[in-house]
């Protein structure tokens, strides 16, 4: 019985999925503001169909995307004709995606590996929903929540831990981009050693002493499922916007500045804003909780490319208190180094890649009385070979990274 119940959870794994084969993730370098100037025309008007992994910025500072066999040749004579230099990071992103978390790909499926302890590897939707069930009913401390529903009716989860009444919560989420699998897995981990190690563990009873813990693991559940079903790349909501576009940006949905000039109004763009401010349930359920909570502070996960970010992202503007965040963000890196030798960086969020507009932890701190607002990329550096597709023996290390980091902040926080 037990062999069947297995064969059929394989079989309604296997689902017809994208493939990335000999898709190559390259990597230019401007070396003018000239350069950086085309780059940026390239990519938004001669080939607005790349997948840029990290946009360029500035001059020197290499810029990251994902190009398809059939545009490879032309978007190489492209560069040439510039005088840009390109670095190919990885010559088939599809075998970087076979080896991720023991998926084995055949005739363009997706089979799943299963596996006991889920918070080893990147766990899909159904199995971090039972995750967090479980915590909730074997641990006092742990309250699980739904607080609404995505676009495809699954469950908006929020995991709460709290030792006791009257205190100020700290509020984090991630996954909000579907394909950020890290970010995911790092909290999930959290989770578990926070659900765990009460009572075994100071630094985690400390973190729980002063403050309530809140954490959404998926704020996009819809896309964070299709990139374990059907395309391991994808980056939007699920949300149907025209015939040929799916999908709304959900860190461009926020009311920060939402119709500013830098986020997308092509529905088809991976950041495109949505059709109007809160337009999606999933930003539109976030953002209710939150301002029910009220939080001393609001953190955003991402990956990639090692850096805490500060607000605010739609302008090079800086909140009143930009020198506080600063000094906090600084410690909390040279704490998240301490513990793998992995260097973060400290910026504003317009100042390290450009603007954007509509972004949540920009929300958080424009329009609540959230104190402290962050959004932090993981691993790895950019220019790494995997960039989005970490290897599942990343997950422990990045979460024990961002485990110093939110315990550094915590202890600063007044």
């Amino acid at each position: 019985m037990k062999n069947l119940m297995f064969l059929i959870l394989m079989c309604a794994a296997q689902v017809e999925a994208k493939t990335y084969e000999n898709y190559q993730l390259l990597k230019a370098t401007p070396k003018t503001q000239q350069q950086v100037k085309e780059l940026k025309a390239m990519f938004n008007d001669e080939y607005p169909e790349l997948d840029i992994w990290f946009p360029p910025t500035t001059v020197n500072r290499s810029t990251e995307f994902l190009v398809s066999p059939s545009l490879l040749s032309s978007v190489k004579n492209r560069l040439k004709s510039l005088e840009i230099e390109i670095v190919v990071i990885n010559h088939n992103i599809q075998t970087a995606i076979d080896e991720e978390n023991g998926i084995r790909r055949g005739q363009g499926q997706y089979v799943m590996s299963w596996s006991r302890n889920i918070t080893a590897k990147f766990a899909n939707y159904d199995e971090i929903k039972s995750l967090l069930k479980h915590f909730n009913k074997n641990h006092s401390h742990v309250n699980l929540y739904k607080i609404g529903s995505s676009v495809e009716n699954r469950d908006m989860l929020i995991i709460k831990f709290s030792t006791g009444p009257n205190k100020k919560a700290i509020f984090v989420e991630s996954g909000m981009h579907g394909r950020e699998w890290l970010s995911v897995a790092s909290i999930v981990k959290i989770i578990k050693w926070m659900a765990s190690k009460r009572g075994k563990d100071s630094k985690i009873d400390a973190m729980m002493t002063r403050y309530d813990w809140v954490f959404v693991p998926m704020s996009n559940p819809d896309g964070y499922h299709y990139t374990h079903t059907n395309d391991r790349m994808w980056r939007k909501n699920r949300r149907k916007i025209t015939k040929n576009c799916i999908g709304t940006d959900l860190n461009r949905n926020f009311a920060a500045n939402w119709r500013g000039v830098f986020s997308s109004r092509e529905p088809c763009n991976n950041n495109f804003r949505g059709p109007s401010v809160f337009s999606e349930p999933e930003s539109r359920v976030l953002a209710s909780y939150v301002k029910q909570l009220q939080p001393i502070a609001f953190f955003s996960i991402h990956t990639y490319s090692q850096v805490i970010l500060t607000p605010f992202a739609y302008n090079y503007i800086t909140p009143q208190n930009h020198g506080q965040l600063t000094r906090l963000a600084e410690t909390a890196a040279t704490a998240m180094e301490r513990v793998d030798r992995h260097r973060f960086a400290v910026s504003v969020a317009s100042r390290y890649t450009n603007p954007a507009n509509g972004v949540a932890f920009d929300w958080a701190k424009m329009r609540l009385t959230t104190k402290y607002s962050y959004l932090i990329e993981l691993r790895p550096t950019v220019g790494d070979s995997y960039g989005f597709i970490a290897p599942k023996t990343q997950i422990k290390p990045s979460a024990l990274e961002l485990l110093a980091g939110l315990q550094t902040f915590a202890n600063g926080f007044s």
